[in-house]
This record gives C-alpha cells, structure tokens and sequence, in this order.
C-alpha cells in the first residue's frame, strides 16, 4: 500500500470534517481547517510515519503518544513510538473530536507540551553537563572549581553523595 492508500481513511474523515488538503506530495499530506494545520510525513528509510499539529508551519509539534496522553488524557497509544493512521483517525472520532471541530485551544495545549518538554530536557541536558565538570573537578581534587560547579546545580537533585563531597571540599579550602 502506498502513502495516498494509507492516508485515504485520515483524508476522507478531515474532508468529512471541513478540512483541505492543503498540500499533497509523494510522502507529504497537509490538511488545514482555519488555523489548525495538519502534517502526515512518511520517512521511507526509516518506515516511520511523523505526524504534526499547530497553527501554522512554525508552529509544527509532533503528535505522539505522549502528546495524545499528556494532553488528552488518552493513554490507549502508550506502549507506540509513533501513531499509525489507524491510530489517528481513532483518536479525532474519540478524545481528539476538539481538533475536528476546529478548538484552537487544544493545539495551543500541544504547544505549551512541546515548550514544556523541551525545557525540560534542555534543563536535564545542563544538569548531567554540569555533573560531569564537577565530576572532573573532583576526580582532579580542584575543589574549588568543584564548589563552583555544585553551587551552579539545585542541591534537591543532586544525589547525597556529591552533598557529602561538597562538605567535604568546602572543609578543604
């Protein structure tokens, strides 16, 4: 089956539903209704198909499980990587009828979400690169560039250990 097969089912519940496809390609759909856009990409290499909503082109967040959990509070797609057209047409005929109807709000959820979860990861990301300097610090016995280091990290996520090597170091200078 091909991707314009695949798609048939999605395309013909979003025209149901007063949406155009706004772009169709090899491997690309679009469909939009007012300012709620729709992107289907099929990556052949991979055999993943990438789902995106928002209000326009910059404002493309994945449809994930994730998303579809934390948002709508739909939990049946847990266990995928990704949702299937099977999954997707399934979830706008139950939880997901607000993107139907054309609720902006819903796609303004799913961008506080995306926003959410980059933060946090960007902060998780500096959290274990700190970690690793204070790491080094300590391994060289720089205790001073390891006070530092810990002074820059949130004492509540530090393990106890690297409180205990803090007293330490201060206790060495």
């Amino acid at each position: 089956m091909n991707f314009e097969e695949s798609t048939l089912p999605l395309t013909e519940l979003l025209l149901k539903n007063g949406f155009s496809v706004s772009k169709s390609s090899i491997n690309c759909k679009e469909y939009s209704l007012g300012s709620i856009l729709i992107s289907i990409f099929y990556n052949e290499r991979e055999h993943l198909l990438f789902i995106q909503i928002g209000s326009d082109h910059n404002s493309l967040n994945e449809l994930s499980p994730e998303v579809v959990k934390s948002v709508f509070n739909d939990d049946q797609y847990r266990l995928q990587s990704t949702l299937t057209i099977d999954n997707l047409v399934s979830f706008l005929k139950a939880k997901g009828q607000s993107i139907l109807s054309g609720d902006i709000s819903k796609i303004n959820e799913i961008n506080e979400f995306s926003v959410k979860q980059s933060r946090e990861y960007t902060a998780d990301l500096i959290y274990r690169q700190n970690l690793k300097v204070v790491d080094k610090a300590w391994n060289e016995q720089n205790y001073s560039d390891f006070i530092k280091g810990i002074d820059k990290i949130d004492h509540k996520r530090l393990p106890e250990s690297y409180l205990k090597k803090y007293k330490i170091a201060v206790g060495k200078l």
